[in-house]
């Protein structure tokens, strides 16, 4: 009788085990449904983007601008402040 429940509860244990391994190795989110992915108008000449922080006060500067969301940092998502390049 130990060696039936023994045998059983490694079993349960392996198939366990076997499943988290499974849903390390594959991608999360699901692969059929792939990225959203959403159009982003090019920033115009002369104007650079920075997000600050409002905890901390760090700053980024915006190089290529890939969705309209604010990166995050703090936990909390940054501020996003536009700059005009002065041309002299």
């Amino acid at each position: 009788m130990r060696t039936a429940l023994a045998v059983v509860f490694g079993l349960v244990i392996l198939f366990v085990l076997l499943g988290m391994v499974r849903g390390f190795a594959g991608p999360r989110g699901g692969a059929a449904s792939g990225p959203q992915l959403e159009t982003v108008e090019p920033m115009p000449a002369g104007v650079r983007i920075l997000y600050w922080c409002e905890t901390c006060g760090f700053e980024v500067l915006v190089l290529r601008k890939g969705t309209d969301n604010p990166p995050r940092h703090c936990g909390e998502p940054m501020a996003r402040r536009e700059e005009i390049e002065r041309t002299e």
